[in-house]
C-alpha cells in the first residue's frame, strides 16, 4: 500500500493491520519450527542408523550393511515409541496439573482454558498441535501458554531416554545385559517391560507433583492415593521392582530375586500372575519389602524436616496443622517419598542435593513473580530423579555416589557424607522472608494455567 493511501486511512485501522501482520509472521514461524523439528528428527535418526551400521559392519566382516542396519532401526523405533508415549503423558499431565487442584475431573476432552471450546483432534497433537496453531486457540485466537509444549517435550525426553536404556538393560543395578550376542537386539518380555512401566509411571507422578507445587497449589489427595497405590502396592506384588535393597550389605539371594530365573526372563503375563501369588505367600520376602517401603518413608520424613528450615520454616504440625505452611511441609514429604520409594533411601540424599543445586541455578530464570524457592525445587526434583534413574548403574559403580550396596561392597562413608550435606541445603536454598514472598507462598484461590506474561505477550504496544 502506498504512502499516499496510508495517509488517509484511520489510525486505528493501520494499527490493527500492523498487529495482524505481526501475528501472521509469528504464526508462520511456529509452523516452520514444527516442520524443522520433524525433519531434523528424521535426519538424526537416519544418521544414527547409517553411522552405527557402518561401524558394526566394518568390525564384523560377516555382516553386511543392510543386516547391521536393521537392529539400529529397531533402536529408532523403540526411542520414537517411548517419545510419543511420553509426549502423550505430558499432555495428560497438563490436564492433571490444571484441573485436579480445582477439584475438576481429569476425564473428558481437552478444551481451551480461555473460551472453554473443545479442541479438535488435529489440534490436540502434543507439541506439534500448539506449534501448528501458533500458540493460539483456533476459536478465540487468544494465546495459550508455551508451558504446555514445554512440559510435553520434557516428559517425552524423560520417557524416551529412560525407557530405551532401561528396556535395553543399561541403567538398572544388578541387571545383566539382555542383548543377544549376534545382532545386539534386546529381548523384550514381561520381565523387562514391567520395571520400565513402573519407573516411567513413577516419574510421571513426580512430574505431576512438581508442576502442581510450582503453581503454588497443594498436592491433591487423589494424586497421593494413586502414587501410594502404584509405588507401594506395585512393589509388594513384584518385589523385584524395589531394584535395590534397604540394607547396607547385599543380602543373600538378592541378585537372584532381581534377575529372576532364566526362564522367567521370557515369561508371559500368566507366568507373572503365578509369580505374584508366590511372592505374597513368601512371608520373609514380604516382610523385607515392607521394610524397604518403611525405610523410604522414614527417610522422606527426615529429609523433608531438614529442608523445611529453608523452604517452609513456619510449618508446625502440632500447633497449626491446617495452615498453608504445614501443607507445604506435607507436600514436601510426599515428593521426597516418591524419590525414596523409587531409588531407595541411600540415593535420596544425592537426588535432593542435585535438585537443590538445579533450583539455585534456575532462580536466575524463575523469579519471585513466577514461583518461590519451593516451586523451583519442586520443578527440579523430577529432573534430578530422572538423571538418577538414567545413570543409576554408572553412579552406583563409581563409588562416589550414595547408593545401595554393590556386589563388591557398600559405600557407607559416602552415604553418611551426603546425608550430612543435606543439612546444609537450607544455606543455599531458602524461602525469602520478605512480606511479598510470604504472600506469594500462600495457596491461590483460583489457579490459572496461563502465566500473566503469556496472556499479554501479543497485546498492541500502541495501546
Amino acid at each position: 500500500m502506498s504512502d499516499k493511501v496510508e495517509r488517509f486511512l484511520p489510525f486505528r485501522f493501520l494499527r490493527f493491520r500492523r498487529l495482524i501482520a505481526r501475528r501472521s509472521r509469528r504464526f508462520h514461524s511456529y509452523r516452520k519450527l514444527a516442520v524443522a523439528i520433524a525433519i531434523g528428527y528424521l535426519v538424526a535418526a537416519a544418521i544414527y542408523t547409517a553411522v552405527t551400521a557402518i561401524l558394526f559392519a566394518s568390525g564384523h566382516g560377516h555382516w553386511s550393511f543392510q543386516e547391521a542396519a536393521l537392529p539400529r532401526l529397531n533402536d529408532v523405533v523403540v526411542f520414537t515409541f517411548f517419545a510419543v508415549c511420553g509426549a502423550s503423558v505430558g499432555s495428560f499431565l497438563n490436564v492433571v496439573v490444571w484441573r485436579m487442584p480445582q477439584g475438576l475431573s481429569v476425564n473428558g476432552h481437552s478444551f481451551c482454558p480461555r473460551c472453554r471450546n473443545t479442541l479438535r483432534v488435529r489440534d490436540n497433537v502434543p507439541i506439534f498441535g500448539w506449534l501448528w496453531l501458533g500458540g493460539r486457540c483456533r476459536d478465540c485466537r487468544l494465546p495459550i501458554s508455551s508451558r504446555y509444549p514445554i512440559v510435553e517435550a520434557a516428559v517425552a525426553m524423560t520417557f524416551a531416554c529412560i525407557g530405551t536404556l532401561e528396556l535395553y538393560g543399561w541403567n538398572l543395578p544388578y541387571h545383566p545385559s539382555p542383548f543377544r550376542s549376534g545382532m545386539l537386539t534386546p529381548m523384550v518380555s514381561t520381565y523387562s517391560i514391567v520395571p520400565v512401566t513402573y519407573h516411567l509411571v513413577g516419574l510421571a507422578i513426580a512430574w505431576a507433583m512438581g508442576l502442581i507445587r510450582y503453581d503454588r497449589n497443594g498436592i491433591p489427595a487423589r494424586l497421593v492415593y494413586f502414587a501410594a497405590a502404584w509405588l507401594m502396592i506395585g512393589m509388594i506384588l513384584v518385589p523385584a521392582l524395589a531394584s535395590v535393597t534397604w540394607q547396607l550389605t547385599l543380602p543373600e539371594g538378592w541378585y537372584t530375586l532381581i534377575n529372576g530365573e532364566p526362564r522367567a526372563r521370557h515369561s508371559t503375563p500368566a507366568h507373572l500372575g503365578e509369580a505374584i501369588l508366590q511372592n505374597l505367600a513368601n512371608v520373609p520376602l514380604l516382610i523385607n519389602t515392607l521394610v524397604r517401603i518403611l525405610t523410604a518413608l522414614v527417610a522422606a520424613c527426615f529429609f523433608a524436616r531438614v529442608m523445611a528450615r529453608g523452604l517452609c520454616p513456619q510449618a508446625n504440625l502440632k500447633t497449626d496443622p491446617l495452615s498453608n505452611h504445614t501443607q507445604r511441609l506435607v507436600d514436601l514429604v510426599m515428593m521426597i517419598a516418591v524419590v525414596a520409594l523409587m531409588v531407595g533411601w541411600q540415593s535420596t540424599s544425592g537426588v535432593l542435593i542435585a535438585a537443590s543445586l538445579f533450583a539455585c541455578v534456575a532462580g536466575r530464570w524463575f523469579g519471585p513473580d513466577r514461583t518461590d524457592a519451593m516451586g523451583r525445587f519442586s520443578l527440579c526434583l523430577p529432573v534430578a530423579l530422572a538423571l538418577q534413574v538414567l545413570f543409576w548403574r554408572p553412579l552406583m559403580d563409581s563409588g562416589f555416589w550414595p547408593s545401595a550396596p554393590t556386589l563388591t561392597g557398600s559405600n557407607r562413608g559416602v552415604i553418611l557424607g551426603f546425608a550430612m550435606a543435606t543439612l546444609c541445603i537450607p544455606l543455599w536454598l531458602r524461602q525469602s522472608a520478605s512480606p511479598e514472598s510470604q504472600n506469594a507462598s500462600a495457596e491461590p484461590e483460583s489457579p490459572s494455567p496461563l502465566h500473566p506474561s503469556d496472556s499479554d505477550s501479543d497485546s498492541d504496544p500502541d495501546e
